[in-house]
């Protein structure tokens, strides 16, 4: 298309907009355009013949509804399948399944005789305005506004070639670059799952708490490329059992005495030979030292006594006389002396007590030298106490017969192997205490130090230096494969800015915006060929709902004169245009749909038509279903315009939904209020056990029940707190308000999967409707008029 063209068709889409703008300025252009926007059958759809997995359209036919019109207005409450519907057009505007139903199969009758369906094999012009049409083209989050549109005005052929020609060898390189991004994705997460593995080992054998892979890549990283060697088996096991171990307590010192004795020794070994015989002495008392004990030890008592305590014989002063010589203070002497040599021996003995000391009172790692060091000391200790016994017994023996001379090996026992043992098992005890007073440091570096093992063990099996040298290689490959992208998609940009007409499309934007919303302080700008949101000259940002709703419907509108696109070949589905939209909005939108897609020739006999081929409108909201059939209903020919709803029901577990003539009832009422007052009131009149009618009965009375409370009471925080006002029956009111939540599949998806018996059902909704009654008869009687 040329300039001039381009031109035309531009300002014929404003001026749809802005009837002040000359026509003198679309005559050329209008003829072709004109001719082409009357009414064929043969050019559009005629009904959907069947759908298959394609969301809750998973068993649908359509063959038993009316055919499509020009204008279709399709009517269906939130969560009814709407949305899905339109997904199924916008498969066919872009030649492919919804990555969501990869399965899906469907069939559309089209009035040339040849069906389009899943296969894609008849291409069509569509155009769909929905969600997945918001997500994909407006940016919300990018600082540059959302994708530009591409007005295509005076075509250069050569560029045209060469743009072609550019855009072919960047996915040439873009394949080959996403096969190396691939390859450098399986790399990075067999790292990551190596990493995650080890993290969880980690927390199985290790008191490490709650880690990650990131821990673990922690540890890796700070090798800078070089893999440590794990621990050899014996250092395995001594970190195993260290981070296993029980604190002990600490263990008091070892007492051996190793001051030398050699001259205590001495002088209780020469006792052993010390004599102290006399002319005094009595040989009997000598020989036997039993006799000279016990002879001594009753010495004391008969020194005032003439007769023997014993035997009662005569006891002569002489007889006393010679014992108390036999006993002399020489023997008293060398007595006393044997008796403290024997003391002495006695306290030298070597005493290690084994309660102390067990084999229990170590850490594991410490029991095989407290065998061996336990084993030395013990034996160095018998050694030394055999040498002190064998004197001990030789100094009892003179001690019970002085007169005897004993002989005792003149050898001094020697300190060196005990003072050896002492102090290799007195270290063995400082190393335990030191254990103990650093356990928790110690633990800790046995864990950080088992950390490693783990790490190197499994960073080792995946073999990761060479891992990330291959990713390392990949990435630095891309950085210059991006280089390449980086030119070719500059020298793209530039050639789509020659061939590009952004600024009509801004202008188109905001002259809709202005009519459709009444919106001037938002203004879309060009920017460096992009498309900027400006709102009083400052990049706007916090966009409500509403107006993002707003925005994407006008950039929707402006997109379908695309590129040249015509109009009148364009077969258009707006799947709810005023989501989000106040009731202000909701009239300028209705307004707006009817200005560009409904053409009225006035004269003596108005004549309607479709400016478009095909026009298909979905909706929620009751009121703008009315209004938008206000005007669709201008053509009285036949097929000009048609009305449908999507029905949705979850019999028996399975949740479906159908594309169904629109009842009369909806399209009698204009008040979605008074139409949900006269389906509960014919249920009533009329109960069924028919479970597609059953199943929207709760909520239908929930809606109603909403919306008398709203203009009674200004109520608009759900029923629960005025419902006993309407009824006053407490076991009537429970019941109704079970109902209306319990099946409510607005309100909770899941009450979906049970469906209400004709009891239960007409149970509640005439406790609802009578409690209507008793509580406003004056407005129930107008209900039960305008029905």
């Amino acid at each position: 298309m040329d300039v001039a063209a381009q031109a035309k068709v531009t300002s014929h889409f404003l001026h749809r907009l802005n009837p002040d703008i000359s026509a003198c300025d679309l005559n050329t252009s209008f003829s072709s355009i004109e001719a082409s926007r009357q009414w064929e059958r043969s050019e559009v759809f005629k009904r959907i013949a069947n759908v298959r997995d394609f969301g809750v359209f998973n068993n649908f036919a359509g063959t038993g509804i009316p055919e499509f019109g020009a204008f279709n207005l399709i009517y269906g409450w939130n969560y009814s399948g709407k949305t899905t519907l339109s997904r199924l057009f916008r498969c066919l505007e872009v030649a492919s399944l919804h990555p969501d139903y990869p399965d899906a199969k469907f069939n559309l009758s089209h009035g040339d005789g040849v069906g389009r369906d899943h296969e894609f094999g008849t291409p069509t012009t569509v155009r769909v305005f929905n969600e997945d049409f918001r997500k994909e083209h407006l940016l919300w989050d990018d600082s540059s506004g959302f994708n530009p549109i591409l007005l295509l005005g005076s075509e250069n052929i050569e560029k045209q070639a060469a743009l072609k020609t550019k855009f072919a060898e960047l996915n040439d390189i873009r394949e080959v670059r996403k096969a190396a991004a691939a390859e450098c994705t399986r790399l990075v997460e067999k790292i990551k799952n190596a990493e995650t593995e080890c993290a969880s080992q980690l927390v199985r054998e290790l008191p490490v708490g709650r880690i990650d892979r990131r821990h673990v890549n922690q540890i890796s990283d700070s090798w800078k490329g070089a893999l440590p060697e794990p621990l050899d088996d014996e250092s395995y096991k001594a970190e195993r059992l260290k981070v296993g171990a029980d604190q002990k307590e600490e263990l008091p010192l070892l007492k051996v005495d190793l001051k030398p004795h050699g001259e205590q020794w001495k002088r209780a070994v020469a006792l052993l030979a010390e004599q102290v015989g006399s002319p005094a002495t009595l040989s009997r008392l000598a020989e036997s030292s039993e006799i000279g004990n016990w002879v001594q030890t009753g010495l004391h008592i008969h020194r005032e006594v003439t007769r023997c305590e014993f035997c009662e014989g005569p006891l002569s002063p002489e007889r006393v006389a010679s014992l108390n010589a036999h006993f002399s203070s020489a023997f008293t002497e060398l007595k006393s002396r044997i008796s403290k040599a024997s003391e002495w021996v006695s306290d030298r003995t070597i005493k290690i007590d084994g309660n102390v000391y067990g084999r229990a009172f170590f850490y594991a790692d410490l029991h095989r030298e407290h065998g061996e060091a336990g084993a030395a000391l013990a034996k160095a200790r018998d050694v030394f106490n055999s040498a002190l016994d064998e004197l001990l017994d030789l100094l009892l023996q003179k001690d019970d017969n002085p007169f005897q001379v004993l002989t005792a090996p003149s050898e001094v026992p020697s300190l060196t192997d005990l003072s050896d043992a002492a102090a290799r098992f007195q270290t063995l005890i400082d190393a335990n205490n030191r254990r103990t007073r650093e356990f928790r440091s110690e633990r800790d570096a046995a864990v950080s130090r088992l950390k490693v093992h783990y790490v190197t063990v499994a960073m080792r099996k995946i073999d990761l230096c060479n891992l990330n040298r291959k990713i390392e290689d990949l990435k630095t490959a891309d950085r210059s494969v991006e280089e390449k992208i980086t030119a070719l998609e500059t020298e793209i940009i530039a050639l789509q800015a020659e061939l590009s007409e952004s600024t009509k499309g801004a202008e188109a934007i905001n002259e809709a915006l202005r009519r459709s919303f009444g919106k001037e302080d938002i203004q879309v700008r060009v920017v460096d060929d992009k498309f900027v949101l400006m709102r009083a000259n400052r990049p706007a940002k916090n966009l409500s709902e509403g107006e993002r709703t707003a925005i994407a419907f006008c950039y929707f509108i402006t997109k379908l004169l695309e590129n040249g696109n015509e109009l009148a070949d364009t077969i258009v589905y707006i799947d709810d245009p005023i989501s989000s939209l106040d009731s202000h909005h909701l009239l300028h939108v209705n307004a707006f749909l009817k200005d560009t897609f409904l053409k009225h020739d006035s004269g003596a006999t108005p004549q309607y038509s479709c400016l478009a081929k095909q026009v298909f409108v979905s909706t929620h909201n009751y009121e703008f279903f009315h209004l938008t059939w206000e005007w669709m209903t201008k053509g009285k020919s036949q097929g000009f315009s048609s009305a449908f709803m999507v029905e949705r029901s979850d019999a028996n577990g399975l949740i479906s939904s159908k594309l169904i003539e629109c009842p009369k009832s909806i399209l009698k009422f204009r008040s979605e209020y008074l139409f949900l007052y006269h389906q509960l009131a014919a249920y009533v009149a009329t109960p069924s056990n028919d479970l597609m009618v059953i199943f929207n009965l709760g909520n239908m009375a929930r809606r109603f029940m909403e919306g008398y409370l709203a203009f009674k009471f200004m109520e608009s925080e759900g029923v629960d707190k005025k419902l006993p006002l309407i009824i006053t029956d407490t076991v009537h009111c429970e019941r109704a308000r079970k109902f209306m939540h319990f099946y409510s599949h607005t309100h909770s998806r899941g009450g979906g999967m049970k469906l209400p018996d004709m009891a239960e059902a007409l149970a509640a909704i005439s406790s609802i409707l009578d409690g209507v009654r008793n509580h406003d008869p004056v407005h129930y009687r107008a209900l039960q008029t305008a029905a």
